[in-house]
């Protein structure tokens, strides 16, 4: 029965590592064997076949489980599991559909468990020698086995262990991605998982370290943090242009430059259409841009960064938005919820509670629930005075305006009618400046066409070109629906009074001209791209843009509402995307990348769109187009430096999209000159925009002339970021902020 049990655990171990591409064992194999053998013996003193088969095979379905967790994870955002992921298990069951749904693998895995259950099952048939009483009989040579074993197994465990954690991890002189941290800590989950395995991981989640590593760092932390370089004037040429601005930063769902698209991928950002996102056009290319649509130049006070980056999730690239980080193996709730101390912890660096200090009113607006990831508990520990999701609304009688089903899921109404009803939120009418963050919902999968209806009638051909320019047609046979008396039915009203349940569309008259882009023809586009190589793709995409038409409506509303109150001109506004869109692995289809190529960095490139009063005014046209690498870290600097607000640059992984190239980080590649710069994915390791590593040892090159020394810059890069990360996680943590002195 123990071999029974060490040998399916084995069998499942290889498993777990070959579909996640992994190799076939983990590094430490006889630190993961050593748990697997002290488990099994706990088990095997249990003085019942029976018993022991039950549980033995208990702990088995767990582990084959967790290979497929772990596969779902790693597909959809290159994570693996944790124990903080538990607190999140609502918002997580509420997100999955379908699309995570892998039938293939589960099949594979159940065939495996059962083949597994039935051996066991054969096993405990042999061992019921005594067919009324099953029990285990001791022998000498058994008991001594069992101690010498057990012996053996748990030495190695606490020697490796204590070897591990006699590691003095992480200072300026030291490896930064040591053993010491990936068993502690799990700060690249990747990395720790293919050195410790399956039993290993989860033991190191289990005791983990992490306080006593923290508690004997602590005072390095605060040194370190205390000596940061500050950003200020002398840094950048743009400090300061846009000075007492009001600031909104909209992180959109699951956006992708071909959302603003014309129905074909372009790598280059070249095809975006003004006619189904007129107002994110605008932001680029100005209001101007339709007087000559054929010489385009993105407007003086817009800023696109074409190489922005982000292999992260929602809460993840909304907190690095917010703090400018994630803390290590945390979730936000831990260190700003209910236990929350101000008087220790304060979050001073966090851009709410920077701008709140400056006067500016902050505000917090998401459209979906309040509540989900603990937005209610934490986001006013972060500064924000105002806390808004959909449920919060109300009207002017005070009665909520989203109940029900419409606070459902997967029931999302369209943006625009969100952003109206929160515009006061959104655009507070006040003598002082604002800050808004305001999180998107509209593009968040899962993209099953027809499931929202309601946004995929409303933004067909009528919307941009008006009722009378279409006719309304069924869906499927697209033929005109008829009244009683065989006249074309013309307005919606009296359509659902004769057809309660029609399938209706509208569909564009032949009179507009045929080089407008128009919703029928962007699907037409999609269509004869992908019908005959992945048709299911096609009503995804569909379903897709619907949402992205109704965000696009939402910052119109937002954008008519600066203009009403006369404060357009003194507003900053930031967009960028969270993630790219996983639902559906709609990216990597739509890409044509493979979905186990994790590495890729074209996959993780989302839009970034920035409008800037003061570049209009004093560096009009230097800054319109960036392919500075760079991700949501890089926001707080980057709006700071716009404001003119001086802060220490350790207090975040990123820095400014306008500060100069560091001359030690200059590298050529293929005749270009390129700053090395790393992204820190909480997920699955480092990336640049030439090569990824999870171990600072393994590299997957994106560009093959990526020689050592540029390897070796990187690996310098990576390791100066995860030290200022790790410290950080240590004053988050500990409650150790407020012993900043230069905030």
């Amino acid at each position: 029965m123990v071999l029974y049990f060490i040998v399916s655990a084995l069998i499942l171990e290889a498993v777990a590592f070959s579909v996640l591409g992994f190799g076939f064992m983990p590094e430490y194999l006889l630190y993961d064997l050593s748990l697997i053998l002290i488990i099994s013996f706990i088990v095997y003193a249990i003085p019942n076949y029976i018993a022991q088969y039950v549980i033995f095979t208990l702990i088995l379905l767990v582990q084959t489980i967790l290979i497929y967790v772990n596969y779902s994870l790693y597909t959809i955002y290159g994570d693996l599991f944790s124990i903080e992921m538990l607190s999140l298990l609502g918002e997580a069951t509420e997100a999955i559909t379908s699309n995570f749904i892998y039938f293939s693998v589960i099949l594979q895995l159940i065939a495996i468990f059962l083949a597994i259950a039935i051996v066991g099952a054969i096993i405990l048939q042999y061992c019921r020698k005594d067919k009324i009483r099953v029990k285990q009989h001791y022998s000498v040579f058994c008991v001594i086995a069992l101690v010498a074993v057990q012996c053996f197994s748990l030495s190695y465990f606490i020697n490796k262990r204590n070897e591990i954690n006699n590691i003095r991890t992480v200072t300026q002189n030291e490896s930064v991605i040591d053993d010491n941290l990936l068993m502690n800590t799990l700060f690249i989950k990747t990395a720790s998982y293919r050195k410790f395995g399956t039993y290993g991981y989860i033991s190191n989640m289990l005791f983990s370290n992490k306080s006593k590593i923290q508690e004997r760092l602590a005072e390095n932390a605060i040194e370190y943090m205390n000596n940061g370089n500050r950003y200020t004037s002398d840094v950048s040429e743009v400090f300061g242009v846009d000075e007492g601005n009001n600031v909104i930063v909209i992180m959109m769902e699951s956006l992708e430059w071909f959302g603003f698209g014309d129905g074909t991928y372009d790598p280059n950002v070249e095809n975006l259409s003004y006619e189904l996102t007129p107002n994110i056009y605008s932001l680029i290319y100005g209001e101007d841009y339709l007087e000559d649509t054929d010489n385009l130049n993105v407007s003086n006070d817009s800023v696109i960064a074409t190489n922005f980056y982000a292999k992260s999730k929602t809460n993840y690239s909304e907190a690095q938005g917010i703090l400018g980080i994630y803390p290590i193996g945390q979730n936000l709730t831990d260190i700003a919820g209910d236990d929350y101390d101000s008087s220790t912890n304060a979050f001073g660096y966090a851009l709410p509670n920077i701008l709140k200090n400056k006067g500016y009113t902050t505000s917090y607006v998401h459209s979906n629930v309040i509540n989900f990831y603990d937005r209610d508990k934490t986001h006013g520990n972060l500064g924000f005075e105002n806390v808004i999701g959909k449920d919060s609304l109300l009207d002017d009688e005070g009665n909520p305006i989203y109940t029900d089903a419409e606070l459902w899921w997967e029931h999302w109404d369209s943006e625009a009618d969100f952003a109206r009803n929160a515009i006061d939120y959104l655009v507070p009418n006040a003598d002082n400046p604002f800050y808004t963050f305001y999180l998107t919902v509209s593009s968040h999968g899962s993209y099953v066409y027809n499931e929202n209806e309601g946004d995929c009638v409303r933004y067909r051909d009528y919307v941009m070109y008006g009722a009378d320019d279409c006719v309304l047609v069924d869906q499927e046979t697209q033929e005109p629906y008829m009244d009683i008396n065989d006249n074309i039915i013309t307005d919606v009203e009296t359509l659902q009074s004769v057809y309660p349940n029609a399938d209706y569309m509208w569909l564009l008259n032949e009179d507009i001209p045929e080089e407008e882009l128009t919703y029928t023809n962007w699907y037409q586009n999609v269509l004869n791209s992908y019908y005959d190589i992945d048709p299911s793709i096609c009503d995804e995409l569909l379903y897709y843009e619907c949402g992205i038409m109704g965000l696009d409506e939402a910052i119109g509303v937002i954008i008519n509402q600066l203009k009403e109150y006369g404060i357009y001109d003194e507003t900053t506004i930031m967009l960028y995307s969270d993630h790219y869109t996983y639902y559906s692995n709609l990216s990597n289809r739509f890409k044509g990348i493979s979905l186990d190529d994790y590495a890729s960095m074209e996959v993780n490139r989302i839009p970034f769109i920035l409008s800037s009063p003061g570049l209009k005014n004093e560096y009009a046209g230097k800054y319109t187009q960036t392919s500075r690498f760079s991700s949501a870290y890089d926001i707080i600097p980057t709006i700071l430096d716009l404001l003119g607000i001086e802060f220490n640059e350790n207090l975040y992984l990123g820095s400014s999209i306008f500060a100069p190239a560091i001359t030690n980080y200059v590298y050529e590649l293929d005749g270009e000159q390129k700053e090395m710069l790393v992204y820190y994915s909480n997920t699955s390791g480092l990336f640049s925009v030439d090569l990824y590593s999870y171990d600072l040892s393994t590299f997957v090159k994106e560009n093959p002339n990526v020689d050592e020394n540029i390897e070796d810059l990187f690996v310098k890069k990576a390791s100066e970021l995860l030290i200022k990360l790790n410290y950080l996680t240590i004053l988050n943590d500990n409650g150790l902020y407020n012993k900043l002195t230069n905030v």
